[in-house]
């Protein structure tokens, strides 16, 4: 949640809308833009100043901060959903990233659907005072209440077939149409930040909601792929800090661009990886998880649930608890395993987060959890992995500016 804010002074026409619905033009509105992985040396760092100008001027000019304490887990849609909530991940509902399945009935599902959200949120809050909401890829927001909403939802397939699956989670109905005609060519899949950039700008200068949602992703991807500070990730946040200028070229040009507040926010930060660490290979050799002669799992006493530097375990058996924290204290004495901390479900009720798990994992830095169960310890195959809560800590600063908070 590395935010700042800037107020935007320039008043600009509308382009002339294609759907009837628009927020009144003496509104205020907000747009919150979401760099998935971002963190504060994109504008702290001299360093990385030619490639990130559009960040430093919005820092420079607004108020903004040099970290956070992220929620438990500081995973992608646990925190975006705090963003919008206020609230920790068990209270507001969404607890990680997949959903519990250790028999992966769902074929690795994510908390897609808005249902699951147990409380108020900023959207629904928005458009209970009769104002507009919109969204673009934002996450947990397929069936959410917004007036214009292209959801995130990644899907299986590569095929180019899947971006006919979003037209039709999206709504309007016609927005993927008139974005289209608007920008001159059709969107692609899988989507790209470019597209989810065009299509919040086309949704900006046309409708110009009071709430504006978008959720960049490329950054995080460059990340986990080659690594925090890689060549790769350098590049993919010069691109993100080129969209973000873009973005609030298009609020300014949009009806009521002086009462336009920019939010640039993100979820968590990362870490390099070596090792990869999987506790379910531990409770399969004590008999507390059944695998098939393939190795598929058939049946679960005890289950590891990843989320990157962290993993909470789910005990069915009461009876089973004490035999389970041994073994995890076991494991906890090894460096090799690379384990900080094994909190208890007190432990993980006072940081609210999975309020049904027995037992969590806190990953030491260069340590990942991952959900298999094919050997203890492996190399990483990512380059990096998202800081556990007990990482994140930082403290917050405020410019001189007297932009509004």
């Amino acid at each position: 949640m590395k935010a700042f804010v800037q107020c935007l002074l320039t008043a600009a026409i509308a382009v002339v809308a294609l759907l009837p619905l628009a927020a009144a033009p003496d509104a205020t509105r907000v747009l919150l833009i979401s760099v998935d992985g971002l963190m504060p040396s994109s504008y702290t760092d001299p360093g990385l100043a030619a490639r990130t100008p559009n960040l430093r001027r919005l820092a420079q000019e607004g108020v903004w901060a040099d970290g956070v304490v992220g929620v438990t887990p500081t995973v992608t849609y646990p925190s975006h959903t705090t963003l919008i909530t206020g609230v920790e991940p068990a209270r507001h509902g969404i607890y990680d990233n997949r959903i519990l399945d250790p028999e992966n009935r769902s074929n690795g599902a994510w908390y897609w659907y808005a249902r699951a959200i147990q409380v108020q949120t900023l959207p629904g809050a928005v458009r209970g005072r009769g104002l507009t909401a919109a969204g673009v890829t934002w996450p947990v927001s397929i069936g959410m209440d917004l007036d214009f909403n292209a959801p995130e939802y990644m899907g299986t397939s590569r095929h180019p077939e899947g971006v006919q699956l979003l037209r039709g989670l999206s709504t309007p109905r016609t927005l993927f149409d008139a974005a289209e005609l608007a920008r001159g060519t059709p969107f692609g899949w899988p989507q790209t930040d470019r597209d989810r950039t065009d299509l919040t700008s086309f949704i900006l200068r046309t409708y110009a909601p009071n709430l504006t949602m978008l959720h960049l992703i490329e950054l995080d991807s460059a990340q986990h792929t080659y690594g925090p500070g890689s060549p790769e990730a350098l590049e993919a946040m010069a691109l993100m800090d080129r969209y973000v200028g873009e973005l609030v070229e298009a609020a300014r040009k949009a009806p009521g661009g002086e009462k336009t507040t920019v939010a640039i926010v993100s979820d968590h930060g990362f870490l390099p990886l070596t090792t990869q660490f999987q506790p379910n290979a531990a409770l399969k050799d004590a008999g507390l998880i059944d695998v098939s002669a393939s190795g598929a799992m058939t049946g679960w006493r005890a289950w590891s649930h990843s989320a990157g530097g962290s993993a909470y375990v789910y005990v069915k058996d009461a009876a089973d608890r004490p035999r389970v924290a041994a073994l995890l204290e076991t494991l906890r004495k090894d460096p090799a395993n690379g384990i900080r901390t094994v909190w208890t479900a007190e432990d993980l009720a006072k940081a609210g987060g999975h309020p049904d798990a027995q037992f969590g994992i806190d990953m030491a830095d260069g340590f990942y959890a991952a959900n298999a169960h094919d050997t203890l310890r492996k190399p990483s195959t990512s380059k990096a992995a998202m800081a556990s809560r007990r990482t994140a800590r930082r403290c917050t600063r405020r410019s001189s500016s007297s932009a509004r908070p």
